[in-house]
């Protein structure tokens, strides 16, 4: 039986705590939060009956020596996530970190030497590749029944109000280390990298902020990818679309697909070239991924227990540093091509303007400036597209 502590109870740590709760093979021990009054309703809420065995505390460092608690899931804003986790990691506890894995990529390549010297599991939360219709397409790609891939149309919508950015951590470069596409588009960033097998070789991108304008970062972007093996790839994202649509289209040499909404096309060319429906063809492929078995957990349910299968079977977790690592350097590449409005390669070496907080703080643009700062926030938290069922 494992032992679990949850830093960080706001909207995302309760999120965390009910999937640990969920899983039989691991019960809760501690809660910490700066405001202790949200770790007694996750408990009345998950728990009561256990609210007598459950610590809660202020204070992580008072958990760091905590022999009993063996996985520590974090849930702080970015700015925390560095100190935090390379602290839990040297105590010896295993760690699964909510995204982005840090605010920049020295952070990042500290985190890593720490995860090495620890010899201890250190996962990155990226729920939205745990979707039955995602794992589908993914097994059939790796499996080449699409054959190469040509390119990839990406799209990362969503809707925050213009309030959204009053919560104290929320909307600068110092204590968010970006906008839309680091808190919410990381999703897709990471789907993306994970389906195409890696970074691109370029990226030369665009960005604006048009209704946040209590936000120093951006709220909407463009960006044109060129992959290793030529497949080309473009991406947008918003924090202004009331549509709220995340997905994927993928054009392949056999066929063309969506996700996470699931439509597939096959074409042939006439003599003419023109082309029309090969619906044997479509139906034989359709076929396969109705074949492949539906994801008994999805989301963040199979994102704790993915990472307690790594823990207790002694293997990588799916969601690894270097892929936390990955999707923040094409974050990076990203803000650094639309701030100095050039195609950026990767990858980006230490001399990068980005690398450090300070130099990505001193290269970026201010859009507006922060004016309202609140302690907290009412309401619910709604997550993608991807867990809409």
């Amino acid at each position: 039986m494992h032992s679990a502590a949850i830093i960080g109870t706001g909207s995302i740590g309760r999120v965390h705590a009910e999937a640990f709760h969920k899983d039989s093979r691991c019960r809760i021990a501690a809660l910490c939060s700066r405001t202790t009054s949200k770790c007694d309703e996750i408990i009345s809420d998950l728990m009561p009956e256990e609210k007598e065995r459950i610590t809660i505390t202020d204070d992580w460092h008072s958990l760091l020596s905590r022999s009993d608690i063996d996985i520590v899931s974090i849930a702080l804003p970015p700015a925390l996530h560095k100190d935090v986790t390379i602290a839990f990691l040297k105590s010896g506890k295993h760690v699964l970190l909510e995204k982005p894995m840090a605010l920049t990529l020295e952070e990042e390549d500290e985190i890593i030497e720490a995860e090495k010297e620890s010899g201890k599991k250190l996962g990155i939360i990226f729920q939205n590749r745990y979707y039955s219709n995602i794992q589908r397409a993914k097994k059939m790609l790796s499996d080449g029944y699409f054959g190469k891939i040509l390119s990839v149309d990406v799209t990362s919508h969503w809707f925050r109000g213009a309030n959204y950015h009053n919560l104290y951590w929320r909307g600068t470069w110092e204590s968010e280390g970006g906008g839309c596409l680091t808190s919410q588009g990381v999703h897709q960033v990471d789907m993306l990298l994970w389906f195409m097998g890696g970074l691109p070789e370029s990226i030369t991108a665009i960005m604006d902020n048009r209704t946040h304008t209590n936000s120093e970062t951006e709220d909407e972007g463009m960006a044109f990818m060129r992959f290793p093996g030529k497949a080309l790839g473009s991406l947008t994202f918003s924090l202004s679309d009331m549509d709220e649509f995340q997905g994927f289209r993928f054009q392949c040499e056999k066929a063309a697909f969506t996700i996470p909404s699931w439509s597939l096309s096959v074409k042939k060319p006439q003599p003419n070239g023109y082309p029309e429906d090969d619906e044997e063809e479509r139906e034989r492929l359709q076929r396969i991924f109705d074949s492949i078995p539906l994801q008994e957990k999805e989301g963040h349910d199979r994102a704790v227990s993915s990472f307690i299968d790594a823990v207790d079977n002694d293997t990588a977790p799916d969601a690894t540093s270097l892929d936390g690592r990955n999707a923040t350097e094409f974050i990076d590449a990203f803000y650094l091509s639309a701030a100095t409005e050039k195609r950026v390669s990767f990858p980006l070496g230490k001399d990068s303007p980005v690398y450090t907080k300070e130099g990505l703080v001193s290269t970026m643009p201010r859009f507006f400036s922060k004016t309202i700062s609140t302690e907290s926030q009412k309401g619910r938290m709604t997550l993608g597209s991807a867990s809409k069922k």
